[in-house]
């Protein structure tokens, strides 16, 4: 007989999609307000739970489907709605194909909710009862399928506990996926332990033993977080020197932007005037050892005199750089444009006076359907009918700039939220992210706080300071601790001068154990969930087919 205590949850055939809907509606908004820029990071300890709620009382696959693609849809036209606004105002396209963009995006952008709540009900079923292993097992699925999803943006449900500064200090061992797995296995247990559905025999005992394993564990997070960044105070105090930079933030919009690319002269006078005149008055008054400009700032090709066709033809003009560089008497890293052969690179450059090229970079991760069309045969197509959308070349990975005796890691703005492309950097000996940005396209939406949070891990996970300078904010300062020391706000002219710390000596270059394997509890919960699903799923087919085979076989020799 059922546990009297427990409570078997149905939903009538009537309002099932009813059920659905709304209960994907309220997961979706109590998650998507945990992330930024509203960061209600409490609320990930919840967002699951009605998600749980319907999974549970689900009794058809079809049910459970329904319900995944609500939670997902809802999820993304809340969390990604500005991608409708980058397709009308970046990519020129009409205002309802662009909330189509948006629509064909949100069914697969986040298509490991779908994927979750389909592989519990078929857990559930070939399980019946949940035990305490169960119960361990799925978030490790979770994590698995959200990290094999290949997201534009990888979001994964831990990056909200960044407030919680004390505790995302453990991601230098862990990777951030550690914070997702016990995020959704706290939302589980709890759903289980309050709303007591027939489908668990976990004792109340037992659940009340997993929610305090939980807290033990953020608990101890929080002590040893608090603990290693007092720590890492006193390393950089010790071993860690000064250094002046100056970010300049021209909130360049998006009109004068494409005008000036596109060589409209009074665009190009616009910016380039207030580049310099910014850069200038920076360079008086804080003397910065470094001047920093955000992606794609500079509106010619450069090629450092090295191209003296392109600045015969005015494609490019090179000596107005060498210009500047000789009034400030100051060394510049500007965002620009290269080519190489034929393609056109998205490039960054360092120039020092008198006017030498201290080293360049040329973006490696291009944004899919910015910077490049991911569509196979399609591509030409697409890219003539949206001339917006680029076709730039792809750089050949992370390299580091010595600049007195500073070692910078180049990175330009998306490639800044994948931990690989920071790793390989830090691997090659660097001591300082340097990422540029613009995110103008945008809007004034969540996204340039979404890509900010994506960002600042890679100083906790590699113990790296940063300086992000953007276009149209956000431009920040982290320290080796995650923590943003100043930022700038958003569609601001600024100019972002800041003294930062950085590593002055070996003791100050810390080889975090995330540096050395990277994502490796991501992985382990793949390989589990995978060895699991294997198992439970597939061996017993391939186990009937065998002895079916085996069966014919000793038939026909009988015979």
């Amino acid at each position: 007989m059922p546990n009297p205590n427990q409570k078997i949850l149905r939903f009538t055939q009537e309002n099932s999609k009813i059920a659905a809907a709304a209960l994907g509606f309220l997961s979706a908004v109590f998650l998507i307000l945990a992330f930024s820029p509203y960061s209600k990071w409490f609320l990930v300890f919840l967002g699951m739970i009605p998600y749980f709620f319907f999974v549970f009382q689900s009794q058809s696959p079809k049910k459970t489907a329904w319900f995944g693609f609500f939670h997902m849809n809802f999820f993304v036209w809340m969390g990604f709605y500005w991608i409708a606004f980058v397709a009308t105002n970046f990519g020129g396209l009409p205002w309802i194909v662009g909330k189509l963009v948006l629509l064909a995006y949100s069914l697969v952008g986040e298509i490991q909710f779908l994927a979750f709540a389909l592989f519990t009900y078929y857990w559930i079923k070939k399980r019946g009862k949940l035990a305490v292993l169960d119960v361990l097992f799925l978030p490790a699925a979770y994590v698995a399928l959200d990290y094999l999803n290949p997201k534009l943006f990888p979001n994964t449900l831990g990056l909200v506990l960044y407030p919680w500064l004390s505790v995302v200090q453990i991601v230098e061992w862990t990777g951030v996926y550690f914070l997702t797995y016990w995020i959704v296995l706290t939302n589980l247990v709890l759903f289980l332990l309050f709303l007591k559905p027939v489908q668990s025999v976990c004792t109340k005992k037992q659940l009340s033993v997993l929610l305090s394993a939980c807290f033990i564990v953020f608990g101890v997070a929080h002590f040893w977080g608090t603990h290693r960044i007092a720590e890492l105070k006193v390393i950089e105090k010790k071993y860690f020197k000064p250094f002046r930079v100056s970010v300049i933030q021209a909130n360049i919009g998006d009109l004068d932007k494409l005008a000036s690319e596109n060589g409209f002269g009074p665009a190009i006078k616009r910016v380039l005037d207030t580049y310099h005149d910014m850069t200038v008055a920076t360079v008086k008054s804080f003397k910065p050892e470094l001047v920093i400009w955000p992606e794609t700032a500079y509106p010619y090709l450069y090629s450092h005199m090295m191209d003296l066709h392109s600045n015969q033809t005015g494609a490019a003009k090179d000596q107005w750089i060498a210009d500047l560089i000789k009034e400030t008497n100051t060394p510049l890293y500007f965002g620009t444009y290269s080519m190489l052969g034929s393609r056109d690179y998205n490039s960054a450059f360092l120039v020092a006076p008198p006017f030498n090229l201290l080293g360049m970079y040329r973006k490696t991760i291009l944004l899919a359907f910015g910077e490049y069309v991911p569509l196979g045969p399609f591509s030409d197509l697409v890219q003539k009918e949206i001339p917006s959308i680029a076709d730039f070349g792809r750089g050949q990975g992370a390299t580091t700039i010595d600049f007195k005796g500073i070692h910078l890691a180049p990175q330009i703005c998306y490639e800044g939220i994948f931990p690989e492309h920071s790793r390989d950097g830090v691997k090659l000996g660097a001591d300082l992210l340097l990422n540029i940005t613009n995110d103008s396209w945008f809007g004034e939406g969540s996204e340039p706080w979404l890509h900010l949070l994506l960002t600042v891990f890679r100083s906790i996970e590699l113990r790296r300071p940063m300086i992000r300078g953007t276009n149209t904010g956000v431009s920040v300062a982290v320290d080796l601790t995650g923590k943003t020391t100043a930022q700038t706000t958003l569609f601001e002219k600024q100019i972002f001068e800041q003294v930062i710390q950085v590593p002055a000596s070996d003791g100050g270059r810390i080889n975090t154990f995330y540096l050395k394997v990277g994502e490796w509890f991501a992985k382990a919960c793949f390989l589990v969930f995978f060895a699991v699903f294997f198992i439970l799923f597939f061996y017993p087919w391939l186990k009937v087919c065998f002895l079916k085979k085996k069966t014919r076989g000793r038939s026909r020799r009988h015979s």
